[in-house]
């Protein structure tokens, strides 16, 4: 029963920040579950990821791509979801890259590259590229190299 009224929850934060209705996210409840199951998580982890996509005009396939990768990243690098969300924005925005899952995708590889083949996580390398990004950026640094740098 707790499960269901956090997803309830989750729901309705979602329809607050949409034109979606509460209804409508039930409805899409198939989806998010397949997905879901996919990826190993929690419907509502899954929620709460599009979510933060939709609040940045996504439409839902826009988000649910973006949410699915930044499942992905969080599943991997063994951190929570809104922390991975935050990570894959800050990236996305600070480096000015489309916000779509190819963009997405390549943050993820980028990461988990460097993560292998550094002693830094993804976590810690996210968090460097979320205070950095924008004024490397700036610079006109690539971000495969700023996350290199700092990594």
């Amino acid at each position: 029963m707790a499960t269901v009224k956090e997803l309830d929850a989750t729901m309705t934060e979602t329809a607050t920040v949409t034109d979606f209705s509460i209804s409508d996210m039930w409805e899409q409840l198939p989806r998010y579950t397949d997905e879901a199951n996919k990826l190993g998580t929690s419907i509502n982890s899954l929620y709460k990821a599009t979510t933060l996509y939709y609040q940045q005009g996504l439409d839902t396939n826009e988000a649910m791509a973006l949410g699915i990768e930044t499942i992905k990243m969080a599943r991997v690098a063994n951190m929570d979801a809104a922390l991975a969300t935050d990570l894959m924005t800050a990236a996305l925005r600070g480096f000015n890259m489309e916000l779509n899952e190819m963009s997405a995708v390549r943050i993820n590889d980028v990461y988990s590259e460097l993560a292998a083949v550094t002693a830094a996580d993804t976590d810690e390398i996210g968090i460097a590229i979320s205070k950095t990004a924008s004024i490397a950026h700036s610079a006109n640094m690539e971000f495969e190299t700023t996350a290199a740098f700092l990594s």
